[in-house]
């Protein structure tokens, strides 16, 4: 069976769930699988922050995007 017939055939079972204790676990599982896949890895996080903190120590230390263009 392949993925599509296999997410058809659960949620056809998913509407015949009657203990919303049974939805709750369900949402609980498919919220963490997406937190999952939202996450960055700790070298993309220590980037971001070094970035973040680079642009509150000095704002006005900016590029102009026509000068940017120019090199590209």
């Amino acid at each position: 069976m392949d993925l599509s017939a296999r997410k058809y055939h659960f949620i056809e079972e998913l509407m015949t769930v009657e203990k919303e204790s049974v939805i709750e676990a369900l949402e609980r599982v498919l919220k963490r699988e997406k937190e999952a896949q939202q996450r960055i890895s700790p070298a993309h996080k220590k980037e971001l922050d070094k970035r973040l903190k680079s642009y509150a120590d000095n704002p006005d230390d900016l590029l102009d995007w026509q000068e940017v263009k120019k090199d590209w």
